[in-house]
């Protein structure tokens, strides 16, 4: 389990819906699905929505209560509890993308909300390591969709490229293809569980 995480009734200013609109084209913001930060400082927040098109489309997002990198900040927020906040692109967060990685190797499902409102989507990574310890992230690229970087895997530094498609794609169970050869965090209705999503894809290389 990766953990609780603490949701405030509060005000925002801009409201997530805003956020997701111009951030991601999101037109109807169906919900959210979260991670949780051991330390307890960054809201690791995956939106997910409908666009003009209809398609459900994904923006994964972190809060601070200060900004990382510029490159990646997307807007600042009001928030009427934790007050000034910044909102950045997850896959610039190395918090994030740790949790993240940990989150895929693991094989971990995503955090329960403290209100008890339900995910949009319920998570799962695909792997079977157990226990990992996931040390420090270092970033080569970082996209609105793509992180390529090094991290620290139970002491040692590898290579790693995580993907989070804008486009939330159904996973293909079958066959040899791409989907089969990599690591996922997948994602599904919790009503409709047969019908998996891909929110995230992980390469991991020494």
């Amino acid at each position: 389990m990766s953990g609780v995480a603490h949701i405030y009734d509060a005000e925002l200013s801009p409201s997530k819906e805003d956020i997701a609109a111009r951030h991601a084209g999101i037109v109807t913001l169906l919900g959210s699905c979260r991670l949780v930060d051991p330390d307890d400082v960054v809201g690791i927040e995956v939106l997910v929505g409908a666009d003009i098109d209809g398609r459900t489309v994904q923006l994964p997002v972190t809060y601070r209560p200060s900004e990382i990198n510029p490159e990646h900040t997307l807007t600042e927020m009001d928030h009427s509890v934790l007050g000034h906040r910044w909102v950045s692109n997850a896959l610039g967060d190395p918090v994030a993308v740790a949790q993240f990685i940990r989150t895929i190797l693991e094989g971990d499902d995503g955090a329960t909300r403290s209100d008890g409102v339900p995910a949009v989507l319920d998570l799962r990574g695909s792997g079977e390591e157990g226990k990992v310890d996931v040390g420090d992230v270092e970033f080569y690229e970082v996209t609105r969709q793509r992180a390529v970087g090094t991290v620290n895997l139970d002491g040692r530094v590898r290579s790693f490229q995580l993907r989070m498609p804008h486009l939330l794609r159904r996973m293909n169970t079958g066959g040899t293809s791409a989907d089969t050869a990599r690591l996922h965090l997948i994602g599904w209705l919790p009503a409709l569980p047969e019908k998996r999503v891909v929110v995230a894809e992980l390469s991991i290389r020494d």
